[in-house]
């Protein structure tokens, strides 16, 4: 029997068969893999607490002829202060969603993983109010496009690839960044959006975490950036996560 070990993040999990669970683990080593726990949920197995959503892991895997079992399970890091939290819990969902939905398995992702497991870490240590967490699922998921290259254009017009002037602007998620006033009519569902919106997109693309938190917009452009946020990531999913549905919920609590 080959055994060999990875170490990463458990991105999702679900129940197969009576017993059994597939793991979805975001790896150093390997990129996105899926990987059986057998009997992971029978009374008396013991690797099964250690394999939660958000656990950073090191795991020994055997290969087999229907695909690569668990053998045995190192916990690293376990983000407990996450779950004390409704509105933490709701964006680590949100996170490790989205990594699992623009990912492809079994391609190598180093700085992903690291800014994965970096992103974890500091939302454990997260103190702020859901408007900043907001803020900090909109730059996540701006990162996360800008580092596996689906990232929209933000710099020039772009149908005409001219530079886009002051006033307002539309921006396309169907033809993949900014419209200027004279292409509009291109695309007439997309979302029309003043300058410091466009701003705003600008410092969520490029910005780190920190200062982006001093970044100081008003409510009005904050809501502006969440509507083309949440266009961008349906558009590039073609679907909604199903962590967004726990993310309404805790927003109605």
């Amino acid at each position: 029997m080959s055994l060999h070990e990875v170490t990463g993040v458990i991105l999702n999990r679900r129940d197969v068969r009576e017993d059994s669970r597939l793991y979805v683990v975001f790896s150093h080593e390997r990129g996105k893999l899926e990987v059986f726990g057998r009997g992971i949920k029978k009374a008396k197995a013991k690797l099964g607490g250690h394999l939660e959503p958000g656990a950073m892991v090191k795991l020994t895997l055997a290969q087999g002829k229907t695909g690569e079992t668990i053998t045995a399970v190192e916990r690293l890091h376990y983000p407990a202060k996450i779950m004390q939290s409704l509105d933490k819990l709701a964006t680590l969902g949100f996170v490790l969603s989205l990594v699992d939905g623009v990912t492809k398995p079994e391609v190598r992702e180093i700085t992903l993983a690291t800014f994965l497991q970096e992103t974890i870490e500091r939302l454990e240590n997260f103190q702020a109010d859901q408007l900043k967490l907001s803020r900090f699922r909109m730059w996540f998921t701006w990162r996360i496009f800008s580092l596996i290259g689906l990232g929209p254009e933000l710099e020039l017009c772009v149908h005409c690839r001219k530079a886009l002037v002051e006033g307002n602007l539309k921006f396309s998620s169907l033809l993949g960044g900014w419209l200027g006033l004279e292409c509009w009519r291109l695309d007439d569902q997309a979302l029309v959006v003043d300058m410091p919106t466009r701003d705003f997109i600008r410092a969520l693309n490029r910005n780190t975490w920190d200062d982006l938190l001093a970044y100081e917009v008003s409510l009005k452009t904050e809501q502006a950036a969440a509507q083309i946020t949440t266009a961008e990531l349906h558009h590039v999913l073609e679907k909604k996560l199903p962590a967004e549905k726990f993310l309404e919920f805790v927003r109605n609590c």
